[in-house]
Formats: structure tokens, C-alpha cells, sequence
């Protein structure tokens, strides 16, 4: 969720830009899932920015994380065993003139839709959700404020606390993964893209305990800084910096992959990296540890229309703190010549990516250089990272190549949204197979367990 200088959603901005908030000339189920949707942005000089994700170990957070998933802390955060399930849903529904967001509660993966009339509103704008440690945090669309909620064994909501981080100069209560990091039950890390800075929490006392300053290296003129998720593994942070020109969606072709001591709360290095140079997507982890890096769906502009670098994934084995010279994944080895990205880690050495099939449409010079990335050519395949062998997964619409992965329970989905973003569809993965499931009103990619 790109987030502009200003405080507004660069990512609202660009695809209302291509129209996709009223017409799209797309697949049943097109979409470009919020970054998730990519990362937000801010210029050098200053302003807020965020995006959507997966943690990585270290804490029990609960976007769907398993060990042999996604880089993110998992668990279901210090519950009593005989407390049934329960899920969480942020979803955001568009208007001709902006939109609203709002909460579900849910006790079934295998619902046919979330009930909106049972959904709690969060008016203005889009609202932030991570589930930690049993507790419940909401993001306000509207004000830098973080409010933690403790829920019932009967799903009932109880606000017990907020924390603001109106001094650093947010203008909303971004949380969702791109950003916030928690580390244990008394540290968490927002990351300020527009400072480079992160803030230190506590989340159980909600009280700011400190800051991480970034190096100047952080920092380009006239260009946004992005980012992908942290993504934890033991005492390190592993976070990926990079650079975008938003008025021509043209990305930096180099990164920094930057590493955190969590014991000291300082920045080890921050080292520079020439392959693979937009990771903005989520980190994910596999059963050894090993951690991939991969771009989001908009670098794929540059590279087709500019002859920007190719876009591919980068690894960092579970035994290194920098990424594999030797190792890379490149999306045309895998789809016969096509870009790509979005890898997702599943398990057994099986993972996913979207590849864009640019065979498929065509570009000039006066071509909206979101609108084309953003467009309905999309595939979602499954790959063997060992023998590099790729399809297309059986039952997923064309689509506009952004997905959000979720893994509960020994079982793998994504989610969807249609191309009028009136709802988002949930699949279910199996081998080189999809299964539509449970529908949720709007767009959504945050989908949390509680317990």
C-alpha cells in the first residue's frame, strides 16, 4: 500500500489511476492485491509510506506463518488449548468517493462468505489489522493510533488499550506487515519508510520504548524509499531497501539488505545487492530457515517497457546473514520467457509465483505504465525449486498477478479479488490445483488467526 508524502494511499492512487476501482477490462477474479499490495514509498525529504505482509519468527504472529512458510513469526499467541478457533478479517469497500474499512471474526476457514452485517466499521479510509499474542491490533485509517483489543473465548471484542505514534509524524495507524514487526510480547518494531527509522514499542505496556536511526545510505534525491517486510530469524532483522520513481513506475536497479541486531537494537550493515533489485514482495521462509526475497507485481513496467533489470528471487541461506551469490530464481527459467514475481514459499520444496504473460498486450509510448502492469495478464503457477519445473495452478482465473498467501493449519490458500474489487475471493491450494472458497466484501489482504 503505497502511501504518499502526504498520508494518502499511493497504492489508491495508482489503481485508481488505471480505473480499476469502476471498470476493468479484467477476469472475473483480476486484481493487484495490496502490496499487499507492494511497499509504500516516500520521497528523501520526508512523508509516511507502507504496505502490506508476513512477519518472520521470533513471536507468535498469526498471518497465516508457519515455520515452512512464510518468513513471519508464527503461532497462535498464548491461548488456552481448549479455545475454539478464530480468525480475523480486515476488508476495505470502495465508494465513488473513497472507502471504508471493516472487521470480521470468523470460526471456520471453510465459511462460503464473511457476513458484512456482523462486521465492525472503521470509517475513513483503510483500516490495519495483525493479530498478536492473542490480542487483536487495529490500525485507524485516519489517525496514527494503534488500539489493542483482547477478545473473549466467545469472539467478543474488548478494547483495552492504544498506543500513537502521532510523534513521528504518521498520519494513519499503519500496522500491517510491510512495517510492523513484533519481536516478543514487550517489543515490537514499526518501521517509517519516510524516516527510514524504527520505532520501538512495547505491546503490552503500549508505551515507546526507543528508535533504530537509519544510515544515510537509506536515501536517494528525489526518489521514494521501499521496502520489503522484515522478515526475523533468531537475534537478526533482514529487511530489504530499494528505491522507486513513482511518476513513471520506474524501480532502482540495485537494493541493500539490510540486517538488525534485535539484543542491541542496532543496524549491523546494510549491503549492497545488484540482482534481483525490487524485493518488495513478502519474505517467506522454508523448513530449514532458508529465507527468499522477491519483487511485487510493479517492477515488471520497467522491465518490459524500459529494458530494466529482470526480476528474479534472492535467498539467504539459514546458515548466512547476506544473500546466496550463487543462488537466484529467475521467473523466464521457470514460464518459457516471461516476467513474473510474488513468490510464495509452500512447503516440500513447493511454492508459487505470478507470471505475466506479455504476449498477451501490448505498449507505446503513451502507455500508463501502472495500467500495464496492473492488467489482467496474470497467472498464478506452482514451482519446484529444486528442478525449477512450472505451470499454471488449475482453477484461478487470468488475473492481475498480485495475490496474498495464507497458511493455517497445514492448509495453503490465496486471496483474490474480483475485478470490480466488490469482493475477494479465497482459494484453496492443492499440488497444481485451486478450489474457490470463502468470498470476503471488498479487498482484502489482511487475514489474521486470533487463536
Amino acid at each position: 500500500m503505497y502511501l504518499l508524502r502526504d498520508g494518502t494511499n499511493r497504492r489508491f492512487a495508482a489503481l485508481a489511476t488505471i480505473g480499476l476501482f469502476t471498470t476493468c477490462a479484467c477476469g472475473d477474479d483480476a486484481a493487484g492485491a495490496a502490496k499487499p499490495p507492494g511497499t509504500g514509498g516516500v520521497t528523501a525529504t520526508g512523508g509516511a509510506t507502507s504496505s502490506g505482509g508476513t512477519p518472520a519468527s521470533g513471536g507468535s504472529s498469526n498471518s497465516g506463518g508457519t515455520e515452512g512458510n512464510q518468513a513471519g513469526a508464527s503461532g497462535s499467541g498464548g491461548e488456552a488449548p481448549s479455545d475454539p478457533p478464530l480468525y480475523a478479517v480486515m476488508y476495505e469497500v470502495f465508494d465513488d468517493v473513497g472507502s471504508n474499512s471493516y472487521l470480521a471474526l470468523i470460526d471456520s476457514l471453510d465459511l462460503p462468505a464473511v457476513d458484512s452485517a456482523t462486521s465492525r466499521e472503521f470509517a475513513g479510509g483503510r483500516a490495519f489489522l495483525q493479530s498478536y499474542n492473542g490480542w487483536v491490533f487495529v490500525g485507524d485509517p485516519t489517525s496514527p493510533v494503534v488500539t489493542r483489543y483482547s477478545v473473549s473465548r466467545d469472539g467478543a471484542l474488548t478494547e483495552d488499550g492504544s498506543v500513537s505514534f502521532a510523534n513521528y509524524g504518521l498520519s494513519s495507524g499503519v500496522i500491517d506487515r510491510w512495517v510492523q514487526t513484533f519481536i516478543s510480547p514487550t517489543k515490537a518494531y514499526l518501521f517509517d519508510p519516510a524516516q527510514g527509522t524504527h520505532i520501538i514499542w512495547n505491546p503490552t505496556t503500549l508505551k515507546i520504548t526507543g528508535e533504530i536511526e537509519p544510515p544515510d545510505e537509506f536515501f536517494r534525491d528525489g526518489l521514494t524509499v521501499d521496502t520489503s517486510p522484515a522478515a526475523v530469524r533468531g537475534n537478526r532483522l533482514f529487511r530489504a531497501i530499494y528505491w522507486g520513481n513513482y511518476d513513471t513506475a520506474e524501480f532502482s536497479q540495485d537494493q541493500l539488505l539490510a540486517v538488525y541486531d534485535l539484543e542491541t537494537d542496532s543496524l549491523l550493515e546494510a549491503v549492497p545487492e545488484t540482482r534481483c533489485p525490487n524485493p518488495g514482495n513478502l519474505v517467506h521462509r522454508d523448513e530449514a530457515g532458508n529465507l527468499y526475497f522477491s519483487n511485487w507485481i510493479w517492477p515488471i513496467a520497467g522491465t518490459l517497457m524500459h529494458d530494466a533489470a529482470a526480476n528474479c528471487v534472492l535467498r539467504i541461506n539459514a546458515d548466512s546473514e547476506r544473500y546466496d551469490p550463487d543462488w537466484s530464481l529467475e521467473y523466464a527459467d521457470l514460464s518459457g520467457g516471461h516476467e513474473g514475481g510474488m513468490f510464495t514459499y509452500l512447503a516440500d520444496g513447493q511454492g508459487l509465483v505470478s507470471i505475466f504473460d506479455e504476449t498477451q498486450t501490448s505498449f507505446d509510448a503513451t502507455t500508463d505504465p501502472w495500467a500495464y502492469a496492473g492488467s489482467s495478464y496474470w497467472s498464478i503457477w506452482s514451482v519446484d525449486i529444486e528442478s525449477r519445473a512450472a505451470s499454471p495452478i488449475e482453477g484461478i482465473p487470468p488475473n492481475a498477478g498480485a495475490y496474498t498467501p495464507l497458511h493455517f493449519e497445514g492448509r495453503s490458500f490465496v486471496m483474490v479479488p474480483k475485478s470490480d474489487w466488490s469482493s475477494t475471493r479465497l482459494y484453496e491450494i492443492s499440488g497444481h490445483e485451486a478450489t474457490p472458497g470463502m468470498d470476503i466484501p471488498g479487498w482484502s489482504y489482511m487475514f489474521e488467526r486470533v487463536r
